[in-house]
């Protein structure tokens, strides 16, 4: 099955994904003097000057673990942690810290920022990006849009959820295109890439072109 967020040959071992993001908790948690901070990653890894944010963003392979737009064309500075389980709820459904590194997500800021507060405990199965089961709820249609499987159409938390991260907004549809030229590179397609990108970051706010 084809994962909306990855483009071409592309593809997500989500086995991998948290394999990797087990094996960097440990390492954080071992050099983790106090006990009581163990099991919290969140802290460590957001310095983005930090080795950890490094290998977390490596680990989600530079890519928006929600939209899957690319730091290729997203620049860097415009990702966030994201906690799955917001913040507010101070731990999540398994009773683990929520700054647990299960519940931290790398995501583009127009994807954190919209989803900000949002209540995902009852979907936590099917939508969370480090889940086979997301790639079921979400695809593309024939113009690149985002779109809600039939299989899920009428689960009424997804269709929260979906209009929640602005998944319908036509940015989205120009990320994805932006991101199947810059993997097809060649001269010609170079300056229509560049030409689009230039397009996209003239936008003070891309929450406004919808």
């Amino acid at each position: 099955m084809s994962d909306y967020r990855f483009v071409g040959e592309e593809e997500a071992d989500v086995a991998k994904i948290i394999q990797e993001k087990n094996l960097l908790a440990y390492k954080i948690d071992k050099r983790t003097i106090k006990d009581d901070n163990r099991g919290k990653h969140y802290d460590k890894i957001k310095n983005k000057c930090s080795n950890y944010y490094e290998t977390f963003q490596e680990i989600y392979h530079q890519k928006c673990g929600y939209c899957g737009v690319s730091v290729s064309i997203n620049s860097a500075p415009q990702y966030e942690l994201d906690h799955f389980i917001n913040e507010l709820q101070k731990t999540s459904p398994n009773g683990k810290s929520v700054d647990h590194i299960e519940n931290l997500i790398f995501a583009c800021r127009n994807c954190n920022q919209a989803k900000k507060e949002f209540d995902t405990k009852k979907i936590i199965g099917i939508v969370h990006p480090d889940g086979e089961n997301i790639k079921k709820v979400f695809e593309r249609d024939k113009y690149y849009k985002i779109v809600i499987s039939q299989e899920y159409l009428n689960n009424e938390e997804v269709k929260l959820f979906y209009s929640k991260m602005n998944f319908d907004y036509a940015y989205r549809k120009l990320d994805y295109l932006l991101l199947n030229l810059y993997l097809s590179k060649n001269n010609k397609i170079d300056r229509i890439y560049n030409r689009l990108l230039e397009l996209r970051n003239s936008f003070p706010s891309l929450n406004k072109l919808q």
